[in-house]
């Protein structure tokens, strides 16, 4: 049976999911941030029988721990157990045995009422059905909503169970892998070897798995927070997605001179750049192997720029090593040389262009990594050996005596495993380049601009401002005020007139009038 869609997201009307939108578009931010129920569900089968009855034995105070660490305030949770529904008479399977706001003491009497079901009618332990206890948890820990479930389990179930349980525990791994409304699985293998009344145990295991995509941001929110880093002394392990963000660039080391850069918010910002002539950006990057417990065995690498806007496609990027190789689990590489080539950007036509003083590149720097090989960590095998060494495991692992490190990876369950299909794998970095377009263009039109200004300036002043010159009315010299190209009529001492007009430079022009006749 597949899994069940969060109910926030399944039969939801138009109108409804219009409303919705339209009141987180209004302010309802807060309320889409609601945080979502979790459920710590422990398993309480046979198996679990050293971690809940060895005296001395720490089980019940980590998950208490657990609980406390991973807690989100002002969100509901459960604790329950689970092993096989219908095995208990008057027992459902899961068992919620504590409901609501967190509370330390009601959290330990829950944890502590925690005991071992047997069978109707057979001293025999109960055992274990993990797709029943996670659609269970899921209907009745998580009301069908979007929330987290952590499941305590050891992986082990009996080997006499019916075809209908083995189908159950194939149906859970499958679930888990391919399942949409599983956004994301976390691991925490813990070592506690303890020696019970029938069985010895070497440890366990405690999944966190995100159900509905609110699910997921809060087990990733839960996982980075320091309550469960404090809790545990090594990083989860990613199940789903494997990579998880587990790749990232770092970058160290800007080689070209008189550029600046530095992240902000995430984005490489490089300023300095000289827009006209092009700039090669030289820089120092380390890749950084977050993924836990893979080791980058190998990879071919190779870096590629894409730019957003009409010229995008004419930078070219390139790294050197252009391979990488034996890069260990929570390490970095060594330095890696990056070139980002920018050619020329013509400064835009027009006004507009010519008052421009520079252009923002924004455009994305992507590391892919092809023929990519991960292995595990040597050191984690052997951390898990006593968790998966025995043979009875719940019908996700190979089969195959436990010896050396790739004998007990065969016997991981298979989520851990999953890795191994993954050959490529990219880290994108957001990139903005600052060019700087030169300013004497501007300068130049700026200089003519005043030039014809003042010019004109000039022209009109001398328009407008009189000026006494001597002009020769005939033979006889006669001093006047005049205006450049304004006319004005004299008459001369004989009687004659005469009309006379200026320029802006040089003498006075005088023309003599034609004497009206007698008889006009």
């Amino acid at each position: 049976m597949p899994l069940p869609r969060p109910a926030a997201a399944h039969g939801m009307s138009a109108f409804l999911r219009a409303v919705m939108i339209l009141v987180l578009a209004l302010g309802g931010h807060a309320w889409a941030e609601t945080p979502v129920r979790q459920v710590f569900l422990v398993q309480d089968t046979g198996w679990m029988e050293p971690f809940l009855t060895a005296e001395g034995s720490q089980f019940r105070p980590l998950v208490e721990a657990l609980v406390a660490a991973a807690r989100v305030p002002g969100a509901d949770m459960a604790v329950a157990t689970f092993d096989q529904d219908g095995q208990v008479p008057g027992r459902p399977s899961p068992r919620i045995l504590y409901d609501g706001a967190y509370d330390a003491a009601r959290v330990r009497a829950a944890i502590a009422a925690i005991d071992l079901p047997r069978k109707a009618g057979s001293a025999a332990y109960a055992d274990a059905d993990f797709n029943g206890a996670l659609l269970g948890a899921i209907r009745t820990g998580l009301r069908g909503r979007d929330g987290v479930i952590w499941m305590v389990t050891n992986n082990k179930n009996s080997p006499g169970n019916s075809a209908e349980v083995a189908r159950n525990t194939a149906a859970f791994y499958t679930a888990l892998r391919e399942s949409d409304a599983i956004s994301r699985i976390v691991a925490y293998p813990v070592r506690m070897p303890l020696k019970g009344r029938n069985f010895s145990e070497g440890g366990f295991v405690i999944y966190g798995i995100g159900y509905g995509a609110a699910g997921g941001r809060a087990l990733e929110a839960a996982v980075a927070a320091p309550g469960l880093k404090a809790l545990f002394n090594h990083p989860p392990v990613s199940l789903k997605p494997v990579l998880a963000g587990g790749l990232t660039l770092r970058f160290d080391r800007l080689d070209t001179g008189g550029l600046q850069a530095g992240l902000e918010n995430g984005v490489l910002v490089v300023r300095g750049a000289d827009a006209t002539a092009g700039t090669a950006l030289r820089l120092t990057a380390h890749l950084q192997n977050g993924l836990y417990p893979q080791r980058v065995a190998a990879a071919r690498l190779a870096l590629s720029w894409s730019e957003v806007g009409t010229e995008a496609g004419l930078a070219q990027a390139t790294v050197s090593p252009a391979e990488i190789a034996d890069l260990a689990s929570q390490a970095e590489s060594g330095p890696l040389s990056v070139v980002l080539t920018l050619p020329p950007i013509r400064r835009p036509s027009g006004l507009a262009g010519l008052l421009s003083d520079g252009r923002t590149v924004d455009g994305t720097l992507t590391l892919r990594l092809a023929d990519l090989r991960l292995t595990l960590d040597p050191a984690f095998l052997e951390r898990v050996r006593p968790i998966f060494g025995s043979g009875l495991l719940s019908g996700d692992q190979m089969g195959g005596p436990v010896g050396d490190g790739s004998a007990v990876e065969g016997r991981l369950p298979g989520l851990f495993r999953d890795y191994r299909g993954i050959s490529e794998a990219s880290v994108s970095l957001p990139v903005r380049i600052e060019a700087a377009f030169s300013p004497w263009p501007l300068i130049a039109a700026a200089s003519s601009a005043l030039a014809l200004v003042g010019a004109a300036g000039l022209g009109a002043l001398a328009l407008a401002r009189a000026r006494v010159q001597t002009v020769m009315l005939g033979t006889v010299p006669k001093r006047v005020s005049l205006r450049p190209y304004r006319t004005q009529t004299l008459r001369a001492p004989d009687g004659s007139r005469w009309q006379v007009r200026a320029g802006l430079w040089g003498p006075a022009r005088a023309t003599r009038l034609q004497e009206p006749g007698p008889d006009a």
